[in-house]
């Protein structure tokens, strides 16, 4: 196929889909909105698929709109949120809501109240656009075939979903709360990828605050022009999201170590996608460290650790 791939003779347990058993960056899990369109999350992210009527959980009192209810799930708390009601959709009745998608971003579970779940689906990188300009809750969109159809899928932004939903965590745990040993007086420069516009400012301004000079950019692609244009000895460290579209994480890191001069430069990998298994084929990358979203103080740590002036 082109730019997708119906993974139709898979056979989808909703009950028991556990990603680790699914070890590919590029699937995700396709669901259903309110309004008719269709969703997706990398499978990575996704711990089980559960249904929504048999959850035993604790309605949220409180008034607030976003987060539904809490649940224990496998001896785990999981906060119950609902997409349509995230996203901006018309919200359903209750019962109209079949799955619950259990997800971990973070090392926060959150159970994403969806409407119905379809397939997965694989989507190439190269193929990715982004639609973060058009809505800021999205990373980029996708044709996938669905039912013998050409859809265009939309993959939201996860990393936006964590910060609406644990906000007050983050006010607390911010980089303007980040305690600083000292600060970097280098010339050295740090290159940064992430699609999400997000966390692009957020550490954007840990590096500002740490007296880093860097460059941030949305895709692998142009981290890999930008650095082609630079000496070796001009990096301090390079940091980089997985999940993104044009050129993943995983294709930057094999075309950095494709260039012999480059190959001294630390790398480390920021995502929500770190399950043991993609955490250990990362390091066996050479990647020095991964770091979980959004931790400011672990990506300080980090940075101070792998940072070469």
């Amino acid at each position: 196929m082109d730019n997708y791939e119906e993974l139709d003779t898979f056979d989808l347990d909703l009950l028991d889909l556990i990603s680790s058993d699914l070890n590919a960056t590029n699937q995700y899990l396709v669901f259903g909105g309110s309004n008719s369109e269709i969703y997706a999350i990398n499978i990575s992210k996704v711990i089980e698929v559960l249904v929504y009527k048999d959850l035993e959980m604790v309605k949220n009192g409180n008034g607030d709109n976003i987060i539904r209810a809490t649940a224990k799930i496998r001896d785990e708390i999981a906060t119950i949120v609902c997409f349509d009601e995230w996203f901006g959709n018309d919200i359903l009745d209750e019962e109209e809501y079949e799955f619950a998608i259990l997800a971990g971003f973070g090392g926060h579970n959150l159970a994403i109240m969806v409407k119905n779940v379809e397939y997965i689906v694989s989507m190439n990188s190269n193929e990715m656009k982004d639609n973060s300009i058009n809505n800021p809750k999205t990373n980029f969109i996708s044709k996938i075939k669905l039912n013998g159809k050409d859809r265009l899928c939309t993959v939201f932004d996860g990393d936006k979903l964590l910060l609406d939903v644990f906000q007050d965590n983050y006010k607390t745990n911010n980089v303007e709360n980040i305690s600083l040993d000292l600060t970097f007086d280098t010339n050295k420069i740090v290159l940064f990828a992430d699609d999400s516009r997000f966390i692009r400012k957020m550490v954007q301004s840990l590096f500002d605050k740490m007296n880093l000079k860097s460059k941030v950019f949305e895709n692998g692609k142009e981290l890999l022009e930008e650095l082609k244009l630079l000496k070796s000895d001009d990096v301090g460290l390079i940091i980089t999201d997985l999940e993104m579209p044009i050129m993943d994480g995983r294709t930057l890191i094999k075309s950095i170590n494709d260039l012999d001069i480059y190959k001294d430069i630390n790398i480390i990998v920021h995502t929500n996608m770190s399950t043991f298994i993609i955490e250990n084929s990362l390091l066996e990358l050479g990647v020095k460290k991964v770091i979980g979203k959004i931790d400011m103080e672990k990506l300080t740590i980090g940075i101070n650790k792998y940072f070469k002036s």
